[in-house]
């Protein structure tokens, strides 16, 4: 199962790839990586994997991103194990049975650029595999990992949910110094499962880029947090496949950009099957010369009658130097169908200030309010599983506006 980005075809219309530039890194790992990272896992599967990916992986340059303003990358030293904490129901990569196995080798897609994801798949540094029992009640698993200027994170996951199963993962990943996290996330939806993922990425990074890719079974749900806030340059990349009836994915990405910070995402919801059911919804502030991209792409395949697919992306702009690039795509190739997109761009409104003003709040506490209000949801959803992480998530967006209004 090779699922890619785009399908640039129609019938028997075929449109022009785009081929990204490629820039050869002479800090770019080789053989001597390869060895360290294969001497560090044991499972003779898993290095057998890496080995496959490698041969690919030495022939591609890094991207060239001319939206992102990535121009190239230099891997800083590897280092074959990253101390990240996992929960102790987490199975270790190297204790991964067979079918997690098969996910890994089966479950093949593009990546933010596929040399990032081959990175992670011959360099993992750090990972896990979440399995579930059949009929297993909702369980929560955790992945943690504190990044340093001195360790690059080369994270690597693969869940596995079995029938009539529910489990909720929440990957937190935070940052000192400046590093590199590039990371991948492969899942399996079985009939009937449900996967609750809050993915937390609090960065002060150079890069970030973290690729996943679902495969929603009959009558499973997947709903997604995907929350970033920070980092040089952040570029997540989700990929859902919807190829049994009655699928459910709901994703809700939050997003906060401050200085020249850019956040490129990439979204993508492909039905295949009648009857399923597919939604985004985005919600972002920018501040000062920061950039966003938001990708969101919905591809409705001939077959899927009856799909429900929906998207929308609300941006709060708070400098007049910020960018929003937002991109909805809908594809359709079925004539029953729900589907639509909107995406909006915009400042806090007067009527709302004076509203505010009116009982109390100064100004600048008024903006700070209504700003810090568009990431409530996501932080009340979090508190419910992990308070921790919730507080230390607005923690750091209150830091943020605080900056920011107290400078206004």
């Amino acid at each position: 199962m090779y699922e890619k980005s785009l399908v640039l075809n129609h019938n028997d219309f075929f449109a022009t790839e785009w081929s990204v530039p490629e820039i050869k890194s002479e800090k770019d790992y080789g053989i001597i990586e390869l060895e360290e990272a294969k001497n560090f896992f044991s499972n003779k599967e898993l290095n057998k994997f890496r080995i496959n990916k490698f041969e690919e992986y030495k022939r591609l340059g890094f991207p060239k991103w001319k939206r992102a303003k990535l121009n190239g990358f230099d891997p800083i030293k590897y280092i074959s194990d990253f101390n990240a904490l996992i929960s102790e129901n987490l199975i270790s990569l190297n204790d991964m049975d067979n079918d997690g196995m098969k996910i890994l080798n089966e479950m093949d897609f593009d990546g933010s650029h596929r040399k990032f994801l081959l990175m992670t798949d011959t360099f993992f540094n750090a990972g896990y595999y979440l399995h579930t029992k059949e009929n297993q009640e909702d369980e929560i698993y955790a992945f943690e990992a504190l990044i340093d200027n001195k360790n690059p994170l080369y994270d690597l996951g693969v869940i596995n949910l079995e029938e009539n199963s529910k489990a909720t993962l929440i990957r937190f990943v935070k940052s000192k110094g400046s590093s590199s996290r590039i990371a991948s996330l492969r899942g399996k939806l079985k009939e009937n499962s449900e996967l609750t993922l809050i993915n937390v990425n609090l960065y002060n990074n150079d890069i970030s880029t973290d690729n996943m890719f679902f495969d929603i079974g009959k009558k499973a749900k997947l709903t997604l947090y995907d929350i970033n806030i920070g980092g040089k340059i952040t570029a997540p990349h989700i990929v859902v496949r919807m190829a049994q009836e009655n699928g459910n994915v709901n994703v809700y990405p939050y997003y906060l950009s401050q200085e020249s910070e850019v956040i490129d995402m990439f979204y993508l919801i492909r039905y295949y099957a009648p009857e399923t059911f597919g939604h985004i919804l985005g919600h972002g502030v920018l501040m000062d010369e920061s950039r966003v991209i938001f990708r969101g792409n919905l591809d409705i395949k001939k077959g899927a009658k009856n799909a429900d697919a929906g998207e929308q992306d609300f941006n709060l702009v708070l400098s007049n130097k910020a960018k929003v690039m937002a991109y909805p795509s809908l594809y359709v190739d079925e004539n029953e169908v729900n589907a639509g997109h909107a995406a909006s761009v915009g400042s806090i409104e007067e009527d709302k200030l004076y509203y505010m003003m009116t009982r109390g709040y100064s100004k600048n506490d008024a903006k700070k309010e209504i700003a810090s209000g568009i990431f409530e949801p996501a932080i009340s959803f979090i508190n419910k599983y992990n308070s921790k992480i919730a507080g230390e998530l607005n923690d750091v967006i209150q830091k943020r506006f605080d900056r920011e209004f107290s400078n206004s």
